[in-house]
């Protein structure tokens, strides 16, 4: 029976395996401010015919805490096919947003992270099927023990016990 433990071992390892780690790749972004709008250029490479997740994020360099993630966006942001060509975000700044920006030292990080594809691949169902196979067949091909004192006589009902 000390097979059946390293199955088991193996099925969760076939599972795990397939759990690909999909990079993220802080992206350099330029950008610039007109009319209550900042206007934010980037361009990364990747594969084009992957989708990404993009997002971005306002910072500055001054101080490591404050962080504003922008709220009325448009453009080459989010959900898409965004790598290999010149990218523009359009943010719409609402008055609130506008007055927490004073000052120079502003940054914008952006994010890509590559979607997965999604699905189960083939391979952990034939794994599935092979250790539910493998029970199955030590289940009702183990040894059975037709040796014991109650077994039933040709009538069918046991042999009753020994008096004292």
């Amino acid at each position: 029976m000390p097979k059946f433990p390293v199955t088991i071992l193996l099925f969760f390892v076939l599972i795990f395996a397939d759990q690909a780690n999909f990079a993220q790749q802080k992206i350099q972004a330029s950008f610039d401010y007109s009319d209550g709008k900042i206007f934010i250029f980037y361009e990364f490479s990747g594969d084009n015919s992957k989708e990404y997740d993009v997002s971005i994020v306002l910072k500055r360099t001054s101080d490591s805490e404050f962080a504003i993630v922008p709220e009325k966006l448009s453009g080459d942001i989010g959900e898409g096919k965004f790598s290999g060509k010149k990218c523009k975000i359009v943010w719409e700044l609402s008055s609130e947003e506008e007055s927490m920006l004073e000052g120079e030292d502003y940054y914008f990080d952006v994010t890509a992270s590559e979607i997965s594809s999604g699905g189960i691949p083939w391979y952990v169902f034939a794994g599935g099927a092979a250790v539910a196979g493998g029970t199955a067949a030590i289940l009702l091909l183990g040894k059975k023990d037709n040796t014991s004192s109650n077994a039933p006589a040709t009538g069918g009902f046991p042999t009753p016990p020994v008096r004292p």
